[in-house]
């Protein structure tokens, strides 16, 4: 990897590989790393920069990075997001969001829009709380039981590793359950309120790139009714549905994510051709 001169990127333990005009950027979910991005680093770098990262309070970020009031809502990790960007110089970027980062991604694309192309949303919702008219997929009982769990030091680890991938924990998925187990219990608190309590469906009319949004048909995190509510109110988006279960399908499936990536990015190359 090459030597980064940049204080916040050294920080936040990026990785550079690869070259090209078109930079796809990285961003993991919740108790994650960027090692879940390993199968599109090692399938696009031959023809693109490849951007990846921990963010704070998760992976090797520098821990103190981690502020508890600054990273109580996701507004403080979209301000980290855009000041990588800034850092690095980043241009041309395709997002790739998992997760809670696909809403990161939102902000800090609606607040440097001249560096964004597209954005790529992995198992991505606006909303998790079931509404009036509105399916996120959880309870407000659901989601007051995991801050239980959190607070009285229950088996929140072994919850959340079950809700990110719906299926038993075989040996090439122990990657995962070791990330959620690595993950401070403050960290977790204060997170998982910033991605229950958060609300961004107001945001997604104003969101003029380009949009994949990608997830499987069994996630128990987001269900099918948020791909279609994506869908139908991002003003440029295309849905597509991926084989496998759970929540993180470029990393547990990559071979089809990463067709359905290529034809993405193909597209929305051509479409920026004068």
């Amino acid at each position: 990897m090459p030597w980064i001169d940049a204080p916040f990127a050294r920080q936040s333990n990026v990785t550079l590989a690869g070259s090209g005009s078109r930079t796809l950027l990285c961003a993991h979910g919740f108790c994650s790393h960027q090692g879940i991005f390993r199968h599109q680093l090692q399938a696009f770098q031959a023809t693109h920069r490849v951007v990846a990262y921990d963010l704070a309070g998760f992976g090797q970020s520098a821990p103190e990075l981690w502020d508890a009031e600054r990273h109580s809502r996701l507004d403080g990790y979209a301000a980290d997001l855009v000041r990588l960007i800034d850092e690095l110089d980043l241009r041309r970027i395709i997002l790739l969001g998992a997760s809670m980062s696909a809403m990161i991604g939102v902000l800090a694309s609606l607040q440097r829009p001249e560096r964004f192309e597209a954005l790529v949303f992995i198992g991505a919702s606006p909303r998790y709380l079931n509404g009036a008219a509105y399916h996120g997929g959880f309870e407000r009982a659901e989601v007051d039981a995991f801050y239980r769990l959190i607070e009285q030091q229950g088996d929140w680890q072994g919850a959340l590793t079950g809700l990110l991938l719906n299926q038993p924990v075989s040996l090439p998925l122990q990657e995962i359950a070791q990330s959620v187990r690595g993950v401070k219990p403050e960290v977790a608190r204060v997170v998982a309120r910033a991605i229950f309590e958060s609300d961004y469906r107001p945001l997604l009319a104003q969101v003029r790139h380009p949009v994949l949004v990608t997830q499987t048909r069994a996630d128990s995190a987001v269900p099918v009714s948020v791909g279609l509510y994506l869908r139908d109110n991002l003003p440029r988006a295309d849905l597509v549905f991926l084989p496998g279960v759970g929540h993180l399908p470029h990393f547990t499936e990559p071979d089809p994510f990463n067709g359905v990536l290529r034809q993405f990015l193909a597209r929305t190359s051509a479409a920026e051709e004068p």
